[in-house]
């Protein structure tokens, strides 16, 4: 049988000279305290406070800190920072550059412009589902225009003619046509017609043209104001007197309007209605056509949906180019250490300088409030909760003491050996003297109880779940078994709520003791027991049992052999 540890116990009951066999425990050697019977001990049970804590020790941190980085691959442009510095919320500490990021922005903005112009331009439609006169005149609707008719927005839907006044280009000589002044009077003679018009120059053309005979002629154009006996088309032939002497064009002339717009539908549609007919007469604004389109206001709100999914890529390329400027995230300490405690990385980060997405130029630490987060048994979890006060002390700082608070409790554990611990977070306010990784211990306070009953933890007996205490009567007799209820606890007081009062006195068990043995006296042991054989008891012991221990050894000197008992054995 292989045996682990080193150290061997004999239990008392198994060490008195009485009976046949020995008793022998493999593991350590348990001896009567010295003058145990005649050192009773009791305790008496009082009545005062109690206060439950849970204790857990780690080392400071700031509460608030926050590593300070490249939003992107950059360039910088300024650099504010040094190793170590106070700053302030908002304060500017890299400028950064990326042409990537500062192109996306101007893109998104144009794309936006393109859809606001688009939307518009849509509603513009929708609100003028029609297509209007833009003069006074004759309307003359374009063929294949009738009702059912589909149009795009650049559709020509009329034309309109004004046709108040008409204008006729004539050909004058060269030379005479120099001597013509805007506003003179030239005769029209309406070919076909017995009919003679006048009309005045409007302007004369310094361009020379051929007269078609070999001489220079210049082009005259005549405004002829219309009494409704004209129309554009009919041919005239144009005379004009220069002093006294008469000149007529060199030949005719067609009559224009001098005015005309065209009606186009501006949105895409349907021709549902066409007002006035072609050839009527039609003042500025009146209706042309009216058109239908059953899919504008879906394409406005397509177009409206996309605009907003704009600018909110719009505002994401703006955030990021306002990021490259990197700011301070609120008062406190920046410091490279955060990051890199071996070096300054700040040396190389000048002007001109690229840096990485996510590269860390350090932190920025708010010091005026600390945390401690300590670890805490899972048996002792359920007691603790957000608010509660703790009583910190610092290893450093001997004779301080610090108030904290429970902020945050962990609800993800870590097992290590069996054991579930979680994270509990206290804060605590710095008063200057507390710096990041400094070790403390906080005791968070679970309870206080104030007037109750208590013993010592010494005095308390467990089995079966039950609290026993061993009560000495007042004619000196012992209850070995006395029940018990209790309540909170600290590390030297249990509190009684049922079974005891206020001077009872109760005895402390008394306890065994370990005494170590040599590696030469645990082989001798193992010896004595190994293949079946009783073992020599000692002087003033009785015989061990054999290997299974059924059979008592030969006694020793003032002991008998007689069968052992099974020894426990720690493994």
């Amino acid at each position: 049988m292989k045996w682990s540890g080193k150290l061997i116990g004999i239990s008392l009951a198994g060490v008195l000279l009485v009976g046949a066999g020995g008793y022998f425990a493999f593991g350590a050697v348990k001896k009567p305290m010295a003058g145990a019977a005649a050192q009773e001990v009791t305790v008496a049970v009082k009545k005062g406070d109690i206060r439950s804590t849970v204790s857990g020790t780690a080392q400071f941190e700031p509460k608030e800190k926050q590593t300070i980085v490249s939003p992107a691959d950059a360039t910088i442009k300024a650099m504010h920072l040094t190793r170590n510095q106070p700053v302030k919320a908002g304060e500017v500490l890299v400028e950064l550059s990326s042409p990537t990021l500062e192109n996306n922005l101007e893109k998104a903005l144009m794309t936006q412009a393109d859809i606001e112009k688009q939307i518009a331009e849509l509603r513009q439609q929708q609100a003028n589902m029609g297509a209007s006169a833009p003069i006074g005149g004759q309307l003359v609707l374009t063929p294949n225009i009738e009702i059912g008719s589909s149009v795009n927005k650049n559709t020509k839907i009329a034309t309109v003619n004004d046709t108040a006044n008409l204008l006729a280009t004539a050909l004058f000589p060269y030379e005479e046509a120099l001597q013509l002044r805007s506003g003179e009077e030239i005769d029209l003679a309406v070919d076909g017609f017995s009919l003679t018009k006048t009309g005045r120059v409007d302007t004369v053309n310094k361009t020379a043209k051929s007269d078609g005979k070999g001489g220079k002629a210049l082009e005259v154009q005549i405004r002829i104001q219309n009494d409704g006996t004209l129309d554009a088309g009919l041919k005239v032939k144009a005379s004009a007197r220069i002093g006294s002497v008469p000149v007529e064009a060199a030949a005719e002339s067609t009559l224009e309007y001098a005015k005309t717009a065209a009606v186009v539908a501006g949105v895409q549609g349907t021709v549902s209605s066409l007002p006035n007919k072609s050839g009527s007469a039609v003042k500025a604004g009146d209706s042309v056509a009216v058109l239908e389109n059953d899919t504008i206001q879906s394409d406005i709100s397509d177009k409206e949906a996309a605009l907003e999914q704009q600018k909110l890529a719009v505002q994401e390329a703006r955030d990021k180019v306002a990021d490259l400027v990197v700011k301070a995230p609120f008062d406190g300490v920046f410091s490279t250490d955060f990051v890199n405690t071996k070096e300054n990385i700040l040396a190389s980060l000048t002007p001109g300088a690229k840096v990485k997405n996510a590269f860390e130029f350090g932190a920025v630490a708010n010091m005026d409030m600390m945390q401690l987060p300590v670890q805490v048994d899972e048996l002792d979890l359920n007691a603790i909760k957000t608010g509660m006060k703790a009583e910190v002390s610092v290893d450093s700082l001997q004779g301080k003491k610090f108030e904290g608070e429970v902020t945050q409790i962990s609800s993800m554990g870590t097992t290590t050996n069996g054991v579930t611990f979680y994270d509990v977070i206290l804060a605590v306010k710095n008063t200057n003297e507390l710096k990041y990784g400094m070790t403390a211990t906080a005791n968070i306070l679970i309870e206080n109880k104030t007037g109750v009953l208590y013993v010592s933890p010494e005095a308390l007996q467990a089995r079966q779940g039950k609290r026993y205490v061993i009560l000495k009567k007042a004619d000196g007799t012992l209850e070995p078994q006395h029940e018990v209820k209790i309540g909170i606890r600290s590390t030297t007081q249990v509190e009684i709520t049922e079974g005891l009062k206020e001077g009872d006195t109760v005895v402390v068990p008394q306890k065994t003791q370990q005494t170590k043995m040599s590696q030469q006296e645990i082989d001798r042991l193992r010896q004595q027991y190994q293949g079946g054989q009783g073992g020599q008891g000692g002087a003033g012991f009785q015989g061990g049992g054999g290997g299974g221990f059924p059979a008592g050894g030969q006694g020793g000197p003032g002991g008998s052999g007689a069968g052992g008992q099974r020894a426990n054995q720690t493994r």
